[in-house]
């Protein structure tokens, strides 16, 4: 059963002074603005945990300690016929070399495999998800102890997971192919966010949740605030979800979600949900503010808090940058 839409209402993002285990990043980097990755992870940043697409740290956060900001490597597709993601997870926990390896704790796999590539998706047919994951995740579950995630499907009811499960207990001598919690995509109203939890939650019950990727995406900036505030409450009150990521940690410029869920404006400058996601009151930035043109240059009037480029003022073309596709490029570049 939902809580009341109106008792939600009345709550707002809470002031947080410490770490939050829930609270977490969906951050490839920003390779044209790389000092705003500084910003979520300072001393007393709330945010606990990131993760980037890929099986590798990022470099601007290749220097933190696991408990300072967690690090969750991804298997984000592909590997059925290798074990390449094996070798790379067991060298970074257990280096030959005999230095001291990076404590993964927990890995996700396979990024709405059930979808296309064009949508974002890994694209993957479930006896080969199977094979890639016996390859390449459950030797680490089993040698490590490293918790991992079920595939972050689309549709837990979509047909992908069964066939994906049989498949892989075929592989595996027969024996259950165990997952320890279960990641999720929410796009869309709060009515949304709890519909998914709660589909989520009966498919794969006694399973923690973790929202690695939400917002209301393409609204209006007084909706999209009150859906954050709203959604962030219910979120760290919710015992079943374990983690979760606002969408996104990028600079309104580049969002493909629209500008309004941005947490950075376009001159690096946190927006009231770059914010409050931090901890903070609201900073009365606007993401993408309407009497002013999408430039990033620097100015007194736009100081460039999170480094943003030093050019001559010209305007930015209208950028829709599909982060799920730059990833799934990114991987297919990786496989060629």
């Amino acid at each position: 059963m939902r809580p009341s839409l109106l008792a939600l209402g009345l709550l707002s993002a809470p002031a947080l002074t410490a770490k939050s285990p829930k609270r977490g990043l969906a951050a490839v980097g920003n390779k044209d603005w790389p000092e705003d990755d500084a910003i979520w992870v300072h001393q007393d940043s709330p945010i606990s945990w990131y993760y980037n697409f890929y099986w590798n740290v990022s470099d601007s956060y290749a220097a933190l300690p696991q408990d300072q900001v967690e690090f969750v490597p991804m298997m984000w597709g592909g590997g059925v016929n290798d074990t390449d993601f094996l070798g790379n997870m067991t060298e970074m926990i257990q280096p030959s070399s005999g230095a001291g390896g990076r404590n993964i704790t927990h890995i996700l796999a396979f990024n709405l495999p059930d979808r296309p590539f064009t949508a974002g998706g890994s694209q993957m047919e479930p006896a080969d998800a199977a094979k890639a994951w016996v390859r390449n995740l459950l030797p680490l579950r089993e040698k490590f102890g490293v918790k991992v995630g079920l595939p972050a499907v689309g549709d837990p009811y979509g047909g992908w997971v069964e066939p994906f499960l049989k498949n892989c207990s075929s592989l595996n001598d027969g024996k259950d192919c165990a997952f320890d919690f279960v990641p999720l995509h929410s796009f869309g109203s709060l009515g949304v966010l709890m519909d998914q939890i709660g589909n989520f939650s009966s498919a794969f019950p006694g399973h923690p949740l973790w929202i690695v990727e939400y917002g209301y995406n393409d609204q209006s900036l007084a909706t999209t605030q009150d859906y954050f505030n709203q959604s962030l409450a219910f979120l760290d009150g919710n015992e079943i979800v374990e983690r979760y990521s606002w969408f996104g940690f990028f600079r309104s410029t580049v969002s493909n979600v629209g500008p309004n869920m941005a947490m950075l404006d376009p001159w690096g400058n946190l927006t009231d949900i770059g914010s409050w996601y931090l901890g903070g009151n609201a900073t009365g930035k606007a993401a993408m503010p309407s009497d002013t043109p999408r430039t990033d240059a620097c100015t007194a009037e736009h100081p460039c808090i999170g480094g943003a480029k030093k050019n001559d003022g010209a305007d930015l073309p209208s950028v829709r940058v599909g982060l799920w596709s730059a990833a799934a490029a990114m991987f297919l570049l990786l496989l060629s």
